[in-house]
């Protein structure tokens, strides 16, 4: 929208400097100055309109009148000759004004963003698209141009610790972003300048001038990118306590994924960039260290199997022990309460003998089933 404001306020005023004109050298005639009033006001209207056709028809028209006026000043000034050569002299002016423009308006592709930056004040500012008007000479100059589409980067982190003195030989990070504020890219982004001196000096240009090619931009995201996942990678992979070793950290590599994910998406929200998805894509590890854990889960698992195995034996044991002495204790008192019910008469001792015998059969006879059970 803007360079169609600037397109209809340029012929709108060629257009009204020329009725001027031309009002000011014929001699007063209420007829001109109500077509001058007329031509003004269609104009206007038209301009309104934002149209580029309209725009253009509005730029002949402009044009043709401003070329009748330039007639009437040459002859008013110069005579005769002044009414060729001053609107030939008008003519080429306005062909190399309109050739200036062609070549220094600015197209903004779709995908991209145009930082404009401004000499004297140190602002920056969008350039509007699709199409931006001509920098002011000497006032304004192309600071940047900022790439808006999707970009990823892959990354492999080696030589990571964990909690579990099992480390993991590398990680093969995924990342994709895009750009969200072209303008906090160029404020956010921290510890950059060694590395926009870096990437300029690989592309064989200054930094003033690679800062207009969009590689060098998606080269410094990416150098950025590549050292806030590394490091966010090795302290998430360290600290957390989801996975405390290697064959953990691959089990719940999701999950790891997600909590980098968050992290990486608060850091480089500060840079103008918004995460869209962050993966682990692969976990490398020493094979050994995978046995040497199974290992150590089996030994683990045998050992609490064992010890289940021996708690029901000895529940079950006592359960029967029980079992076998209620029933020789009841065998014992009916024996007892037979021998009075016939009239024998049981000293101490004798009794003593009698439950001593029957715990001393109990015993056999659970030994003996332990015994067949083995």
């Amino acid at each position: 929208m803007a360079i169609k404001t600037v397109a209809s306020s340029a012929v709108l005023g060629l257009l009204f400097a020329s009725l001027v004109v031309i009002y000011l050298l014929i001699p007063a005639n209420g007829l001109v100055l109500f077509l001058s009033v007329l031509i003004m006001l269609v104009s206007l209207i038209v301009g309104q309109s934002r149209r580029w056709r309209d725009i253009g028809a509005m730029a002949i028209f402009a044009a043709l009148v401003s070329l009748v006026a330039a007639a009437l000043l040459g002859r008013a000034l110069f005579g005769g000759v002044g009414r060729i050569v001053v609107p030939a002299l008008w003519a080429v002016a306005l062909l190399g004004m309109f050739s200036w423009t062609q070549r220094h308006i600015m197209r903004v592709p779709p995908d991209r963003r145009i930082l404009i930056g401004n000499y004297y004040s140190g602002g920056v500012r969008l350039a509007e698209g699709p199409i931006s008007p001509p920098l002011t000479p000497g006032v304004e100059y192309k600071l940047a141009e900022i790439p808006m589409y999707q970009l990823h980067s892959d990354v492999k982190v080696e030589k990571l610790n964990t909690r579990g003195r099992h480390n993991v030989d590398a990680l093969e990070l995924h990342a994709e972003y895009r750009v969200r504020d072209p303008q906090l890219i160029l404020s956010g982004i921290p510890n950059r300048s060694q590395v926009e001196a870096d990437i300029a000096k690989s592309m064989s240009k200054p930094i003033r001038e690679a800062r207009l090619d969009v590689v060098y931009w998606e080269k410094l995201i990416h150098r950025q990118m590549e050292e806030e996942m590394k490091d966010i990678a090795r302290t998430v992979i360290f600290n957390n306590t989801t996975a405390q070793n290697a064959v953990e950290i691959y089990n719940n590599r999701e999950a790891l994924a997600e909590l980098m994910h968050e992290r990486l998406a608060d850091a480089v929200r500060r840079w103008g960039i918004d995460l869209s998805a962050m993966e682990i894509e692969k976990v490398d590890f020493n094979p050994d260290i995978a046995k040497g854990i199974n290992k150590a889960g089996v030994r683990e698992d045998d050992t609490l199997l064992e010890k289940i195995k021996a708690e029901r034996e000895a529940t079950r044991i006592r359960l029967t022990g029980a079992a076998q002495a209620e029933a020789e204790a009841m065998r014992v008192g009916e024996m007892v309460r037979a021998l009075k019910e016939s009239g024998v008469q049981l000293s101490p001792e004798s009794l003593r003998e009698i439950v001593v015998d029957a715990i001393h059969a109990a015993a056999e006879a659970t030994i003996e089933m332990n015994t067949t059970r083995l």
